[in-house]
């Protein structure tokens, strides 16, 4: 089970692919932005969801160039 590539947790889970980093982009953006979406959720003060969705892009960035 442990090949040439190390370690099998990083090659059953793909980190060594961006796809976990791309997936979490996504979902902190979406959590950013749920409480214009969704009615009853409280929206977060002002530079709370920017600040979700830029950290979200840098993720989906890392994942892309990873």
């Amino acid at each position: 089970m442990n090949g040439p590539e190390g370690c099998p947790i990083t090659t059953l889970y793909a980190i060594r692919s961006g796809v976990p980093l791309i997936g979490l982009g996504l979902l902190l953006i979406c959590a950013g932005f749920a409480g214009l979406v969704v009615p009853g959720i409280p929206y977060p003060p002002f530079p709370v969801p920017l600040i979700f969705a830029g950290f979200g892009l840098f993720l989906i960035w890392a994942g892309l160039t990873k």
